[in-house]
């Protein structure tokens, strides 16, 4: 059979049809990831560097064997919101699923930051789709600046009127730092009428998470994703924790039928296999152990050349050099060694700055070896 041919598509007059989008979106870059040839090591994504094993994956080829296809999936993903209740102790309706907290993030925006009566206030340096996504929209924003040692200073935090809403991570991506539960605390009865979306995308490898105050504050949305400590950036699953009122509200603006067949029967396996469990806890306990070990590693090697290594509540470490040419020097001596790290060099206060990934012991111990040869 002759392959179709390809039909000619019309372009527009963009002068008319460019207005229908922000100009901050038309003067935006298309997300972008560096894919360089001949990579061997991935340190680059923050994902687990442990597949699942292959019985669970088989269990779930077998729940997908059973579904019926041509039909759609739980419109809401009920039974993923009761494993998660479940899994967290928490009630359902406490619950909104996703496909992956990133559009939760964009959700959240549009729907909530659009419509403030105060001001929306951003932490910064911090995962970059929170400023991007708030500039497509035309939602204007101002930070709140880590300090010098990227830790969050409570007093940096701008003037809060009633209506606010204050985006922040903690652990926080790219710098690894957390907000104390205790100084949040404070800050969630300081400001009864501003509402903190806390990014816990990482809270798994740190020991004070947020879960519990749900319980005493009706100001709080936590969003979680299952990519990290679960190994499950491939399922794309996330989910936001808050009142009931909160998330029956999202939930109205959260599109139907997002969670496919696969996620849905990989979830079960996710919260109802005793396996999963321990593969799970087993994967966090060995990414903190690699953790300190590589930073001890890396110290002494990076300080001799006046290189910063910042100690991570995450499954990752940021260093930074003390100029942009040494580290992009840096970026690209590693790639043609085969390892990807993410340059984040580009980003608002991350000047100099690569974030590594931890891995598989013996990659790390190769990125070690790697930092070796590039800094003596």
């Amino acid at each position: 059979m002759d392959a179709p041919k390809t039909l000619s598509v019309q372009s527009p007059d963009w002068t008319w049809l460019s207005q229908y989008f922000t100009k901050s979106l038309l003067a935006a870059r298309p997300y972008k990831l560096d894919a360089p040839q001949n990579i061997v090591i991935k340190l680059d994504q923050n994902e687990s560097p442990w597949d699942w094993p292959r019985a669970l994956k088989e269990k779930i080829a077998k729940r997908l064997v059973e579904e019926e296809w041509n039909r759609y999936p739980d419109p809401m993903g009920s039974e993923v919101t009761q494993g998660l209740s479940r899994y967290l102790g928490i009630s359902p309706d406490c619950i909104l699923t996703s496909s992956g907290s990133n559009h939760l993030i964009t959700l959240i925006l549009e729907g909530l930051a659009k419509q403030l009566l105060g001001k929306l206030v951003i932490a910064r340096p911090s995962f970059p789709l929170f400023e991007s996504h708030s500039q497509y929209l035309d939602i204007p924003y101002e930070t709140w600046e880590l300090d010098e040692n990227f830790q969050y200073d409570l007093k940096k935090l701008p003037e809060l009127p009633d209506g606010s809403m204050v985006i922040f991570a903690s652990p926080n991506n790219p710098t690894g730092n957390s907000l104390a539960k205790k100084d949040f605390r404070d800050l969630l009865a300081r400001y009864p009428k501003v509402l903190f979306l806390a990014d816990e995308a990482y809270y798994e490898f740190d020991d004070d998470p947020y879960t519990d105050l749900i319980s005493e504050f009706g100001n709080l949305l936590i969003l979680r994703t299952l990519s990290k400590t679960m190994g499950a950036a491939g399922v794309r699953l996330g989910y936001a924790i808050g009142s009931p009122e909160l998330i029956k509200n999202l939930g109205k603006l959260r599109v139907p039928f997002l969670l496919n067949h696969f996620t849905l029967a990989a979830a079960q396996t996710i919260f109802d296999d005793p396996e999963m469990r321990a593969f799970m806890d087993r994967n966090v306990a060995n990414a903190r152990s690699e953790r300190e070990r590589m930073f001890k590693n890396l110290v002494p090697l990076a300080t001799h050349q006046k290189v910063k290594v910042y100690n991570s509540k995450a499954n990752f470490l940021l260093l930074r050099w003390p100029n942009q040419e040494a580290c992009q020097l840096t970026y690209q001596r590693l790639m043609e060694l085969g390892i990807q790290v993410r340059n984040i060099s580009g980003g608002p206060g991350l000047f100099g700055c690569l974030r590594v990934t931890i891995g598989l012991p013996k990659e790390n111990d190769a990125f070690v070896e790697a930092m070796k040869s590039i800094l003596r």
